[in-house]
Order: C-alpha cells, then structure tokens, then sequence
C-alpha cells in the first residue's frame, strides 16, 4: 500500500535531506588577531549553513603549519599567503586555490621603540639600512613572512645575512618581543599595526597596504593570502566547496558595506579578545586599516607574479604556473 504525504511534508523531507542531514563539515585554519575574518562573518550571519556547509575553524597561527596539517588531512582548507603554497606545489604538492581571504599585502615592517631610523623619512629603499645588523621578527622561519623581509631587503641591495632573522610566532607572542627590545625590528600581519599605534612600543615604516615597498611585494596585491584544498579532496567535495565559495562571496557583501562597521568592530571583539590596555582600540585600528582586503576572488595576474618572483629569488627553481592551481 502506498502511503501519500502532504506536500508541505515531502518538502521539509527534501530541505532537511539538502541541508541539517548532508551537511559537509569543512575544518579551515584562522589565525589570531582578525584572522580568517570571512568565515567569521560567514558563521556570524549562519551563510554556510544557508549553503549546506558547516564552518569549523582553527586556531594555526603559523603558515607552513598550517598547509602541513591541510597536507595531513587533518584540515580541509587552509589559509595561506602565496609564497607558501607555491613553494609546497613547487615540491611536488597537489593543491587547488578557492579564492581569497585577504586581497591586499597583510606584512608590513616595524621598528621597535628606541630603535634609530635616520632614514625613516627617506622611506622604502632606504629605511632598511637601519636595521642592519639588527635583529629582525617574522612569524616562523621559511614562513611568508620572512620570504617578504628578505624581498625588501634584497630590494635596498641587502641580503638576509645584514639582519638576524628571529621566529616570534603570532601578534600575542610578537608583541611582547618587540616592546622588551628582544628584537629591533618585525614583520608581521595585524593586530600589530594597532598595537604599534596604541602602544607607541613600535612603529610602521614600510606599509605595502599604502604602496611602499619593492615593486614585486606591492605587485601581488589581489592575492595575498588564499584558501586552498588539496587537489584530492577538491575533486571529491566539489558540491560541498561551491557552498563555502557562495557563502564566502555573500560574507563579503556584508564586510564590505560601510554601514555594517559597527557590527563588523563587534564581531571582531568577540571572536579575538584583545587583553592590554586599549586593546578595544587596538582592534578598530587593524580593522579599519584592513577592512578593504576582505575579498574572496582571487586575482590570477598577482598570483602568477608571486610565483615568477620567487622563482627570481631563488626561492624555488622553477615556475610554478598558478593558473593551473586555480579552482575551476
């Protein structure tokens, strides 16, 4: 005997069947500070559940460690600056890049408090003189961080052996490197920008964000962090990433509206607590100073030209053509 349901029965069957029940879960890397600051507009306003997708993200402070635990399978998508990726895929990685995350440059240099700059109103190339012989912060070594500092210093006709390169981690660990003049110098992403700002501990003296620095760095904005997966998984949950890519294009919709900053400042409070002194206004800082950069498309131009500078650089040995790298 067959048994005929109300219409309105077969169609909750078919919404529950489309979303709660075939929900893809996609663990993805984030960062301290503003972060993965997308997929967390996304999670806020529920766009990957509306896209059948759920969003988990994790805390990996560091770039290389990052695609390594996405080439472990023990995260989907990773959130990675170019630089590290193109060196992974030039190793032999199988890797596809879904989009952005950040479009615009997220490194720039500071110098620590106390630290002579006679050549700060020079500017780029010749505020890097002041830091040789200095000790200078990236994130982690091999990072994008340090293949950036080497980048500006090769610009002003140094190399890496006229500074100490030091690994300071994240903004919370970096922070504290600086303002106790363990270190001289640091490249780094944001918050450090507000902390610099706020604290007077530090200061900004070459902003790629703001068109300084050699022209290669400055070149690759359109694409300077991406999301990628690996190739393998990419092929077997393509249903599942072209709901994250919907929910991420939807996201940017709302960071990028002007009348939404309150609700963004907000967000940021309360997904990355700031505790120092100002901490608040540290983060509206950063915010303001990056909001523009929170963009999913990438721009193919800038990735291929991140790949053929390293490739100048010595970096890798061979072109890395990124236009095959790029999810279709």
């Amino acid at each position: 005997m067959r048994i005929f349901l109300p219409a309105a029965v077969w169609a909750l069957g078919a919404l529950l069947s489309t979303s709660a029940w075939s929900q893809t879960t996609l663990r993805i890397q984030d960062y301290p500070g503003l972060g993965n600051f997308l997929v967390r507009v996304a999670n806020a306003n529920g766009l990957c559940e509306k896209n059948g997708v759920k969003c988990e993200l994790r805390t990996i402070p560091q770039a290389p460690l990052g695609l390594q635990t996405l080439l472990s399978g023990d995260i989907d998508i990773s959130f990675t600056p170019p630089e590290v990726l193109v060196q992974a895929v030039n190793k032999g990685a199988e890797l596809k890049v879904l989009g952005s995350g950040a479009r615009e440059p997220v490194f720039f240099l500071m110098a620590a408090e106390g630290l002579a700059t006679p050549n700060a109103d020079k500017g780029y190339p010749a505020v890097m003189q002041d830091f040789k012989g200095k000790k200078v912060g990236v994130t982690a070594r091999g990072s994008a961080a340090e293949f950036q500092l080497v980048e500006m210093l090769r610009g002003a006709k140094m190399t890496a052996d006229d500074v100490t390169i030091v690994a300071v981690g994240a903004p919370n660990t970096a922070f504290p490197a600086i303002s106790n003049k363990q270190i001289d110098g640091l490249i780094l992403f944001t918050p450090m920008d507000g902390f610099c700002e706020v604290s007077k501990a530090c200061r900004v003296v070459v902003d790629p964000r703001r068109g300084q620095g050699p022209a290669d760095i400055v070149k690759g904005s359109g694409a300077a962090v991406v999301t990628v997966a690996r190739a393998d998984y990419a092929g077997k949950n393509a249903a599942a990433l072209e709901g994250y890519g919907r929910a991420m294009r939807e996201a940017e919709k709302i960071t990028q509206d002007p009348a939404n900053f309150a609700a963004m400042l907000k967000l940021a409070q309360e997904t990355f607590k700031i505790n120092a002194p100002g901490g608040d206004k540290v983060l509206e800082i950063s915010l303001r100073n990056n909001l523009k950069s929170f963009k999913y498309d990438v721009d193919p131009a800038a990735l291929q030209h991140i790949a053929e500078t390293m490739q100048r650089g010595g970096q890798i040995d061979k072109v890395v053509d990124t236009g095959k790298l790029l999810a279709r």
